[in-house]
């Protein structure tokens, strides 16, 4: 994806230093390593709480991290985590489907120098790749072809769905996904075998997400470093950015790129 922001020629080469440490520590950890917080088998959708409406212009990125922990490794099954295990500081912005494709989304990420994970259906792709490609410091990961419950489709019905949309994904922005949302967040072991089949390194739920005016929490009703966050496209959104913002800096927390916590080695040396 195209875009960026300050600092960014110091984010590559701390990059690229961080995916030598990961292709180093991979190697020297069992491919049974488990991490509690981060495999394992999560629940669906969380509860809702009430959000906070309030704005902010306040700076609130932040660079990669200084240590990595390698995921969970299976054979031939691809890890679920709902957060990331790091003691930074930071949350990870995840946006889904991308039905709703307003222009204002792209000044309101700049604005705020939020990077996100991008995870978006065949359809809006196909009808408006420019506007993907156009958002600042984002990567596009895979949601699925049509947005199924997964678990109600046989595994090889998954693989198409899940192959498809990085096949798709891959032609339209350039890059692979080498992760995977489950639509609803709905998943079996089959979802897991057929996720690693086509090369995603994992699947991606979330801890907290956000819908109107109402933020839910999986497990815990509280930001906390290392959490993944869910929000949609949708004619609220940079509303909802912004009440979202504001609730990270309340908590002390700034936002990162959760490929270069998990996949560093996938991310391109332009941000996107």
């Amino acid at each position: 994806m195209s875009g960026g922001r300050p600092g960014e020629s110091r984010r590559r080469a701390e990059r690229a230093r961080l995916s030598t440490l990961v292709r180093g520590a991979v190697l020297l950890v069992a491919t049974s390593l488990t991490i509690d917080t981060v495999g394992g088998h999560m629940s669906d959708g969380p509860a809702p709480s009430e959000a906070s409406e309030s704005s902010s212009s306040t700076p609130t990125t932040s660079p990669p991290p200084v240590t990595l922990v390698p995921l969970a490794s299976t054979p031939g099954a691809a890890p679920v985590i709902t957060r990331v295990e790091t003691t930074d500081p930071v949350v990870f912005l995840t946006i889904d489907d991308g039905h709703t494709r307003n222009p204002e989304v792209k000044a309101a990420l700049e604005e705020l120098g939020v990077p996100v994970s991008l995870f978006l259906l065949d359809g809006p792709v196909q009808a408006d790749p420019d506007f993907f490609r156009g958002l600042p410091d984002t990567l596009v990961e895979s949601h699925s072809r049509t947005h199924p419950d997964m678990r109600t489709l046989p595994e090889e019905g998954q693989r198409a769905e899940i192959c498809g949309n990085a096949d798709m994904l891959e032609r339209a922005i350039g890059r692979r996904p080498v992760l995977f949302r489950p639509p609803y967040g709905a998943y079996n072991e089959a979802t897991t075998r057929a996720a690693a089949a086509c090369g995603m390194r994992a699947i991606v739920l979330w801890e907290v997400s956000v819908n109107g005016a109402d933020v839910g929490y999986r497990t815990v009703p509280e930001f906390r470093a290392g959490d993944i966050l869910l929000m949609h496209f949708r004619s609220t959104f940079v509303t909802e950015l912004r009440a979202l913002a504001d609730r990270a800096d309340e908590a002390g927390l700034r936002f990162a790129l959760l490929e270069d916590y998990l996949v560093p080695d996938t991310v391109p040396d332009s941000g996107g």
